[in-house]
């Protein structure tokens, strides 16, 4: 009988490892199903598509093929030279075409087809939110760039035996390619749902094809010239470049996924609240690194100066699309709105609207002006090799364009409203009214002068307050605009914001609304939905 119950352990080993097996694989599964839809059916829709079978079995060839020729080619020198920056300019270019090229246009490609076919829409009524489509994108396109990454990570270990190229440098060299990869994709999938018309889908395609070379001929540029003459910069300034670069990358990546989300959120709801805050977040850390640069690094004016103007550019582009958002705020925007008085006050300029974006933009504007001109006067300081008269030149170009961009923004805004009236554009005619404003408040007082002057050159008058570009120009140290032209310009500035924030106070402070009983009542049931008996 014991011969009988007895059982050989052998026999079991089998049986229990497929248990296991089956338990891992039932976990993967469950996993799987927990993770984001579209990125399982984007992975498996690209992993078993034409176009990454290709580029990958391309990528193996031809880093197979390289590591043989490279390795050929510097025979027998390779046993007792450094040889390792030919092959590693060689893998980086392999690596680097579909990184930076095939990946992005992929993505682009992906949302773009979701657009074309209808099947966007379809996902809109599911209970996928726009951010998960988005994300589930980017993920897809991120798995890829790895799968890529990780088929040519063993040659370029190889090339690293081979000495010649310093572990800091092969870092450096990875880490750009992936933060290239990643942010080149997210510009990618914002450019996909920005035209709607046929015409509109070639050009924004062109100009992704117009970026995408730009970036792979000046990162290849840069990392060519680091494999061949080395790193010159101080641990220092790696540093501060290479924190900068990552937390830049994070914060305008994140900008672009929130207008991406943007554009694949219905009208009927909030779409420009985020918006607000990751730009207040961007404009955030380019003043941090403005400000850490003065103080920690040598030599970092340049920095300053190119933050200065980044700052510039970003809120012009940004506030003439605020100013051109819709009036029309529907309830359900309107049931999300603050309700005490402290957080309208606080809270308010968040929310959707041309006269909401209009406070929002100027407040913004004139904060960082402040605090970029606290950091210059600091700087200067400081330093000790800045005139007077500069810091007083540079602080009236500062207060000059402050009024001018915001007088701009409050014709941009009336100017909108003008085309509102028969049609519905879009922010982006913002950006076009902005270029009108601008240009023709340059070129009409030029003009006048010039004409009243029979076609004559003549020296700047206060006639010419108008003229932001001259008056910019003459603001200077050696030029003839002081502290009252300046006065001039800022007071009436001044009083237009006022009397345009006077004239809409319901847009600018709108009320929020009681939420109707049965919105109420879905939202509880939506919220806590119940458990059906198995």
């Amino acid at each position: 009988m014991n011969e009988m119950l007895s059982i050989d352990p052998a026999s079991v080993t089998p049986a229990t490892n497929a248990n296991r097996w089956e338990r891992f694989d039932a976990w993967c599964e469950r996993k799987g199903d927990q993770l984001n839809p579209i990125l399982v059916k984007e992975t498996r829709q690209a992993l078993k598509s034409r176009q990454f079978v290709v580029t990958f079995s391309v990528l193996l060839f031809a880093s197979l093929g390289w590591t043989v020729a490279g390795s050929l080619s510097q025979m027998p020198q390779i046993y007792t030279t450094p040889s390792a920056a030919r092959l590693m300019i060689g893998y980086y270019v392999v690596l680097a075409i579909p990184m930076l090229l095939v990946v992005p246009l992929a993505a682009y490609r992906s949302l773009e087809g979701e657009i074309d076919d209808g099947t966007l829409e379809l996902l809109s009524i599911t209970a996928l939110s726009p951010w998960q489509i988005v994300l589930g994108k980017l993920a897809s396109a991120s798995l890829q760039m790895m799968m890529y990454f990780v088929a040519l990570f063993p040659c370029m270990a190889y090339a690293y035996t081979l000495r010649g190229v310093d572990l800091p440098t092969t870092l450096i060299i990875i880490a750009t390619l992936l933060v290239a990869g990643l942010v080149l994709t997210v510009i990618a999938l914002f450019l996909a749902p920005l035209a709607q018309s046929r015409t509109g889908r070639i050009a924004t395609l062109l100009m992704l094809m117009m970026i995408l070379l730009i970036a792979e001929y000046s990162i290849g540029f840069f990392v060519i010239n680091l494999i061949t003459y080395g790193n010159s910069l101080s641990a220092s300034w790696v540093f501060f470049l290479s924190a900068s670069t990552i937390l830049l990358s994070l914060s305008v990546s994140h900008l672009l996924l929130t207008a991406t989300a943007a554009q694949l959120t219905p009208e009927s709801e909030n779409r420009s609240t985020q918006l607000r805050i990751s730009m207040m977040v961007l404009s955030m850390l380019l003043v941090g690194i403005a400000w850490y640069s003065a103080n920690a690094l040598e030599g970092s004016v340049g920095v300053f100066l190119i933050t200065s103007l980044a700052l510039a550019v970003l809120w012009t582009v940004f506030g003439s699309m605020l100013a051109a958002e819709s009036p029309v705020m529907t309830p359900r925007i309107r049931r999300e709105l603050p309700q005490s008085f402290f957080a309208r006050v606080m809270l308010t300029w968040l929310t959707p609207g041309p006269a909401t974006g209009l406070v929002f933009a100027t407040v913004n504007i004139v904060v960082l002006t402040a605090t970029m001109l606290f950091g210059l006067v600091l700087y200067a300081s400081q330093m000790g090799n800045v005139r007077p008269l500069e810091i007083q030149a540079f602080i009236r170009i500062s207060m000059l364009f402050v009024s001018y961009l915001v007088g701009a923004l409050i014709a941009v805004r009336l100017v909108v409203a003008v085309v509102r009236i028969n049609n519905h554009p879009r922010v982006e005619v913002g950006m076009a009214a902005m270029v009108t404003v601008l240009v023709m408040s340059a070129l009409v007082p030029y003009s006048i002068g010039l004409h009243l002057n029979d076609y004559r050159g003549y020296s700047y008058s206060r006639w010419q307050i108008a003229n932001w570009v001259w008056t910019l120009a003459e603001a200077g140290p050696n030029g003839s605009v002081r502290t009252f032209e300046v006065g001039m310009v800022l007071g009436c500035v001044s009083i237009a914001f006022i009397v345009c924030l006077l004239t809409m106070p319901r847009i600018v402070m709108p009320r929020r609304i009681a939420t109707p009983e049965q919105v109420e009542a879905e939202q509880a049931k939506a919220a806590h939905p119940l458990k059906l008996a198995p």
